[in-house]
């Protein structure tokens, strides 16, 4: 195979834009209100996943928060986790995973376990996660190896709806709340299967990876935008959305 290709076997992941329905928007919450209160994170879910998914999407919303809105302290998920208990913590979370919001019993419980710690506390919840696949074309020049084997860039991508809300424990009431999709993808040379499949002879030297596509990436960089975008609706930000808002419904 060409060299050129060879140097292009490393895997690249890159997020692509996210669409942001905005369903609710407090008018009288101000980006003081966030900065004096703080926000506790309560959790990221997955509908119908085992817990064990979780500990990355938290991350990915920490570090997002942490990074677009450095002037709101935030509260992670294990202080959260601690304040509530791991039996009201898991149960609250799986609660939130099979209906989609918090009720006033469980945003009181949150309340009390919280009070001095956070006015406010963000939840989000993975709606929809599809993987697919795709075949591109890439320079001429590489598209072929000494064996005469045609190549193309095979592409594994992840797209993910996840809804975000955030409440106002003082009131239990919701807030803030959006839909938000987002992209990512996984990518390298291989085996272009558009060719016909009876003239292709593959030698036994080509790697294993070049005769299919790659892995489908982590569900969590596909969640990189919605969080920051979620992060940017908020009274306060500096910095818009990656795309326009879409209707409210």
């Amino acid at each position: 195979m060409k060299r050129s290709i060879a140097t292009m076997v490393l895997f690249l992941l890159a997020g692509c834009s996210a669409k942001t329905v905005l369903t609710r928007l407090d008018p009288t919450i101000t980006a003081a209100d966030l900065r004096q209160g703080r926000v506790a994170v309560l959790g990221v879910v997955k509908l119908e996943e085992p817990e064990q998914i979780r500990p990355p999407l938290i991350a990915m919303l920490e570090k997002t928060w942490r990074e677009e809105r450095p002037d709101v302290p935030l509260v992670t998920a294990d202080s959260v986790h601690q304040a509530l208990g791991t039996d009201r913590d898991r149960r609250l979370l799986l609660g939130y995973e099979y209906h989609g919001k918090l009720e006033g019993a469980a945003l009181g419980e949150i309340a009390n376990s919280l009070r001095g710690l956070a006015r406010y506390v963000i939840v989000a919840r993975v709606e929809k996660d599809r993987t697919w696949n795709v075949t591109r074309g890439i320079s001429p020049k590489d598209t072929t190896s000494a064996e005469h084997i045609l190549y193309a860039m095979g592409v594994t991508g992840r797209d993910a709806r996840v809804a975000v809300q955030l409440y106002d424990l003082n009131r239990r009431a919701l807030v803030v709340s959006a839909r938000l999709k987002g992209t990512t993808e996984s990518q390298h040379p291989m085996i272009d299967p558009r060719g016909p499949a009876s003239l292709v002879v593959v030698p036994p030297k080509v790697p294993p990876e070049e005769r299919g596509y790659p892995e489908a990436p982590d569900l969590a960089p596909a969640l990189e935008q919605p969080f920051r975008d979620f992060a940017r609706v908020l009274p306060g930000s500096t910095i818009p959305p990656s795309s326009p808002l879409g209707e409210k419904r």
